[in-house]
C-alpha cells in the first residue's frame, strides 16, 4: 500500500465518520477573535491609565481611537458569528 493510498483511505474514513474540519477551523477562528477582543479591551484600559498619568494634550484623540478599536473588534467578532 502506497503512502497516497493510505492518505486517501484515512481521508475517506474521516469523511464517513462525520468529522468536518471546517467546524474546527470556524471554532478556532472565533476563539482567536474572542482573544483579540480581550486584547482590545486591555489596550483601552492601558490608554485610560496612561492618559490619567501623563498630560500631553492629545489624550481625547487617543482615547477615542482606542475606543473605536474596541468597538471594531467587537463588530468583527459579531460579523464572524453571523458569517461563520
Amino acid at each position: 500500500m502506497t503512502l497516497e493510498q493510505m492518505y486517501t483511505n484515512n481521508m475517506e474514513n474521516l469523511i464517513l465518520s462525520g468529522f468536518d474540519i471546517w467546524i474546527v477551523i470556524k471554532i478556532f477562528s472565533l476563539i482567536i477573535l474572542g482573544m483579540y477582543i480581550i486584547f482590545a479591551f486591555v489596550i483601552t484600559r492601558q490608554v485610560k491609565l496612561m492618559t490619567e498619568t501623563l498630560t500631553l494634550g492629545f489624550e481625547p484623540i487617543v482615547k477615542i481611537l482606542s475606543l473605536f478599536h474596541l468597538i471594531f473588534a467587537i463588530l468583527v467578532f459579531l460579523a464572524a458569528i453571523i458569517v461563520l
